[in-house]
């Protein structure tokens, strides 16, 4: 379940610059809780530093920009994130349990298995590295709770499988970095939610993986209205809260497929556009009775779960035929 609507997930940004080896390796074994063995070669003259390094992370996910010149070499232990790494230039390569990383400016990789120790070596390095909490990415493989799903998801290649579905990648991170992680405002436990479970998502339909979920009997029979009755009392009780399907599910004690086909049977849609619209409902009535001088339409937007405000302009509209800045307004 999520957490309390008051709680915020203020994004945390850092940035270092670092010459010497021994205190990069001690900055990033904080940085992602394991050991890194760093070792820089000696291939010329260098100045600057051994490591530029930035992250923002927010709630179950992070995003990091790391410069590292010249040849370096690493063996980190089990990072326990899923890790997929976007070379912004050099060159990156990556081993572990038999599998192999390539990858040079462009592309992307996942760097190892979750649980797992790797071994690298970059050269030249400027790269975007994406983090991602490996409860996150099983609770969406498998459909099951975070709490429930099977640890970890083990990838049976660290490369893409096709370019579109890389591209969709790289253009997820980049919609998650200028909306989401922009505007402090707008990092919501909703939309934060929301966020680490789409780059989960577009993570597991870029690289082959072995999560799947099993489809049960029982995931396409008639199911009776009373749970119908319970999800959306449940829906109700936790509008304010980062749920997903597999929360109503365990909540009326069915499988996420079936709560998919009860919803698609009985109101012609899907429980994630149900909730979608519970959500605008009520940030309409926050809109109302807000304070046009002191209020803003992207702040209540953001605490109902929608953090691009032209998108939220444009169903607004759709659903109630003004925008919510004229409702606002006060009419």
């Amino acid at each position: 379940m999520g957490s309390s609507p008051n709680q915020f997930y203020r994004p945390q940004r850092t940035r270092v610059e670092i010459a010497d080896a021994a205190d990069a390796e001690e900055y990033l074994e904080d940085v992602y809780a394991a050991r890194l063995r760093l070792c820089r070669k000696q291939d010329g003259v260098r100045e600057g530093p051994l490591l530029t390094h930035s992250r923002t992370a927010v709630g179950p996910f992070a995003i990091d920009d790391a410069i590292s010149p010249g040849h370096l070499t690493a063996a980190p232990d089990p990072l326990n994130r899923v890790v997929v790494l976007w070379p912004r230039r050099g060159r990156y390569n990556a081993e572990c349990d038999g599998l192999r990383g390539e990858v040079t400016s462009g592309d992307i990789t996942v760097t190892s298995q979750p649980d797992l120790p790797h071994r690298v070596t970059s050269r030249d390095l400027a790269c975007t590295t994406v983090l991602l909490d490996p409860a996150v990415v099983a609770g969406v493989a498998t459909g099951l709770p975070s709490s429930h799903a099977p640890l970890p998801v083990r990838f049976s290649s660290f490369a893409p499988v096709d370019a579109a579905a890389a591209q969709l990648w790289k253009n997820t991170v980049d919609y998650v970095r200028k909306t989401v992680l922009a505007d402090d405002l707008l990092a919501t436990p909703l939309v934060v939610g929301q966020a680490s479970r789409l780059l989960a998502a577009v993570t597991l339909s870029t690289f082959p993986n072995s999560a799947v979920s099993e489809p049960s009997p029982h995931d396409h029979t008639d199911h009776n209205p009373v749970l119908l009755r319970r999800a959306l009392e449940f829906l109700e009780a936790n509008v304010t809260n980062d749920i997903a399907i597999a929360d109503i599910a365990q909540a009326v004690h069915v499988t996420p497929r079936a709560v998919q086909y009860m919803f698609r049977k009985h109101l012609e849609t899907t429980p994630l556009q149900y909730l979608r619209r519970l959500r605008l409902h009520y940030a309409r009535q926050e809109l109302l009775a807000a304070d046009g001088q002191r209020d803003t339409v992207t702040e209540i937007a953001a605490r109902w779960g929608f953090a691009h405000t032209g998108r939220f302009a444009v169903l607004y509209r759709k659903s109630y035929g003004e925008s919510p800045h004229f409702t606002l307004r006060g009419r």
